[in-house]
């Protein structure tokens, strides 16, 4: 998958770049508003659905031949969290994972100085750290049994973007968007230790607001 990943930037980039665009190379660095959101009725209001968790990583931009349109492409280390709102809970929910967003984006100057732009686009991730979180411990009502919550993270996830933008002076790059998840992000298990039976109790999605700062080489 990272190979994928890594293939996908880069036949991105190729498509798009004809002799005369001009390319921008930047460092991004941001924050995630998170909302982890359950997909069961029962667990809707299982987590705080508003975390803070951040991104940061490489950015290009292709300013194409073709007035006010462009392509970028980021490859971001991504944090979210979301807290459970669960009496035992002895762990925050942790989703990181390096996430690839590639963007249609279209400019108007605004002046000598300004230039603002709308973007949107799709967006790869693959799943890091550990993938298999203790959320919450206790014993179970009927059987008596220790049993345990866990968060268990999908190895990838497909999201869309969608936001506007402005840069300074061709050097300072800031963005707003809205992330949202078209796959689930991972499950919300209980495991029983007793037997060593599971089941799922609901999946989740991790949608976010975020706010980026780049700058341009």
């Amino acid at each position: 998958m990272k190979k994928l990943l890594f293939l996908l930037v880069m036949f991105s980039f190729y498509i798009v770049a004809p002799a005369k665009a001009q390319l921008k190379l930047g460092v991004t660095g941001g924050l995630n508003i998170s909302m982890l959101h359950m997909a069961d009725d029962d667990y809707k209001g299982y987590v705080d659905k508003k975390r803070p968790g951040f991104l940061i990583g490489p950015t290009a931009i292709y300013a194409l031949p073709i007035s006010g349109l462009g392509v970028d492409a980021s490859v971001l280390y991504d944090l979210r969290a979301a807290k459970s709102k669960e009496n035992k809970a002895t762990n925050t929910i942790y989703c990181t994972s390096f996430q690839v967003p590639v963007h249609v984006r279209y400019s108007m100057n605004l002046g000598d100085m300004v230039e603002a732009f709308v973007f949107t686009g799709p967006q790869f991730g693959v799943a890091m750290g550990n993938k298999d979180l203790l959320v919450a411990s206790g014993t179970g009502s009927m059987t008596g049994h220790a049993l345990e919550r866990r968060w268990k993270a999908n190895g990838s996830s497909l999201s869309w973007n969608i936001g506007i933008g402005g840069i300074i002076e061709e050097t300072v790059q800031v963005r707003l968007s809205y992330n949202m998840a078209l796959k689930n992000t991972g499950e919300l298990q209980q495991i029983d230790l007793v037997d060593g039976t599971s089941k799922v109790l609901t999946s989740g999605k991790a949608h976010a607001c975020q706010i980026s700062l780049s700058y341009l080489f």
